[in-house]
């Protein structure tokens, strides 16, 4: 693992969702067209997975959705 560290090859747990997928997510749900249970469906992934994608801070600073 340290030779890996030293040469950037340590990623850690990559997201389960792409950021193209991530913002399209936080937007429809901030628009109110679907709910956090239908865009898991969609996306076959948990509510808990989106409930994070949408509450949590985003990388570009913007506001998390309400």
């Amino acid at each position: 693992m340290a030779l890996a560290k030293r040469n950037g090859k340590l990623k850690g747990k990559q997201p389960k969702l792409p950021e193209p997928a991530r913002r399209s997510i936080r937007r429809r749900y901030a628009e109110g067209e679907v709910s956090l249970a239908d865009l898991a469906t969609e996306y076959s992934v948990g509510r808990s997975t989106i409930h994070r994608i949408v509450h949590r801070a985003t990388p570009d600073n913007e506001t998390p959705a309400p």
